[in-house]
């Protein structure tokens, strides 16, 4: 059997890379969490057919340094890498979509020399190997699933644990505490394992409905990140994409409707802190909500729209996000001399380059595109604008409104931790910035805001 090692930190995502290339592909597979503990493996003596990694792991360029380390060690095979490389390397296959399962299976089938006849006479045990954790994850079973039981070291059989439809969460809990981290299915059943897992990586960012707003807070975060780390990659519009970006705007605006004022969205988002994108992104929510109940024209079906751009408008600089963390604001990667050309023309041109993918998306409220394209105040969504008009939407100035009153908040944050809130200082700050009427009219809402 070959042997494949992942190099991946993604909770979600390694689930199913781990599961799918098992299942499909017939390997056995290792995962580790870091380049360096892939480093000690290979120093160790382990050698293996394929390697797969994600580009960047905790802010490092993972795939560079996998590479150069594997050139040492005179590793002749095509390194695989989910996400692009910051400088262009030979020898590697590109898999640009984390989430595109496909890809990456036709590309590390290729490198085994796995056929679709060879996977046919593949021999499969009886009983098949599933992670407990896996399984754990799905709550109910999804068919039989066995413990396998040892005497001398030797199997001598496979009990049946749990019937198909089971409920296995306390269970399989107990399995897990006693150390059992395998438990196993009938080879037939495997693929409907498979297929199930998966399902439920994207069920977990949807469980939010019953959830109070931290919890709701934590599974959204995963969302975002999930999104970012594939959206801006993958022009193609995919069904899954498009199921998690509609329920996750569904949770900003449950989010913007049971917290109890600004200051304790604060309180939840800094005792679990996200990224720069999600952070202001749910904040924005939450006072955009506020401003479209009190506008005279606003309504609640402005708010699919207002959450699904404040979803998305960013979402092409989650790749530089996740590069320079210590980088926040747009002003502040324009002009950050860490960033090439070709970074800064991402910056310039990211509310332009999201506006058109997210036009792909079938599902999208009618108008998104147009409203994320506009959300710098610039109507062909190339640049930043220094003087506000009048011909942009109604919706496109609440969002730029939103968006300044919650960057004047983090920029005070980050010079004081202890900053508070000040309507008296804050909102003259805007009219400055915003001088025509029709915004002045929006951020007078904001003087009966709930901080």
């Amino acid at each position: 059997m070959s042997k494949t090692l992942i190099v991946s930190d993604n909770e979600i995502l390694n689930q199913l890379y781990v599961v799918n290339l098992e299942v499909y592909l017939g390997t056995e597979v290792e995962l580790v969490l870091s380049f360096q503990k892939a480093q000690e493996l290979i120093d160790s003596g382990l050698e293996y057919n394929l390697i797969v990694t994600m580009n960047m792991i905790n802010g490092q360029d993972s795939a560079i340094m996998l590479y150069e380390y594997l050139q040492s060690k005179k590793w002749n095979k095509p390194l695989v890498v989910i996400g692009k490389p910051e400088k262009e390397v030979p020898n590697i296959v590109i898999i640009q979509s984390s989430y595109h399962l496909q890809n990456l299976l036709k590309s590390c089938a290729e490198i085994l020399g796995v056929t679709a006849k060879s996977m046919a006479g593949h021999i499969v045990p009886e009983y098949y190997a599933v992670e407990t954790s896996f399984l754990l994850r799905l709550g109910v079973a999804p068919c039989q699933i066995f413990l396998q039981v040892k005497k001398n070291s030797e199997v001598i059989d496979y009990l049946l644990v749990a019937k198909k439809d089971d409920k296995t969460t306390e269970s399989l809990r107990k399995f897990s505490s006693e150390g059992i981290v395998k438990l196993f299915v009938n080879k037939l059943d495997r693929l409907l394992v498979i297929n199930q897992i998966s399902k439920s990586v994207c069920d977990f960012i949807q469980s939010t409905e019953n959830l109070g707003v931290a919890e709701k807070s934590n599974a959204l975060s995963v969302g975002f990140d999930f999104i970012a780390s594939d959206f801006c990659q993958t022009p193609e519009s995919t069904h899954e994409v498009m199921a998690i970006a509609k329920v996750c705007t569904s949770v900003m605006e449950d989010i913007a409707k049971d917290t109890a004022g600004l200051r304790a969205l604060i309180k939840i988002l800094s005792s679990n802190p996200s990224g720069y994108i999600y952070t202001h992104s749910i904040l924005a929510s939450f006072v955009a909500a506020h401003i479209v109940r009190k506008v005279s024209w606003g309504g609640e079906g402005h708010l699919e729209k207002i959450n699904f751009v404040l979803f998305f408008h960013d979402i092409m600089l989650g790749p530089i996000y996740l590069k320079y963390p210590e980088l926040k604001y747009e002003d502040d990667l324009l002009f950050s001399e860490k960033l090439d050309e070709e970074e800064k023309s991402l910056v310039l041109n990211h509310a332009r380059l999201a506006a058109e993918l997210v036009i792909n998306y079938r599902r999208a409220p009618l108008g998104v595109d147009l409203l994320i394209k506009q959300h710098h105040g610039i109507t062909n969504g190339i640049g930043f604008a220094t003087e506000f008009k009048d011909d942009i939407s109604p919706l496109s100035k609440i969002v730029l409104v939103a968006e300044a009153f919650v960057e004047e908040y983090m920029k005070g944050r980050d010079l004081d931790p202890k900053f508070q809130i000040d309507l008296k200082v804050m909102l003259p700050i805007l009219v400055e910035k915003f001088k025509k009427s029709t915004y002045k009219k929006i951020i007078e809402t904001l003087e009966t805001i709930k901080l």
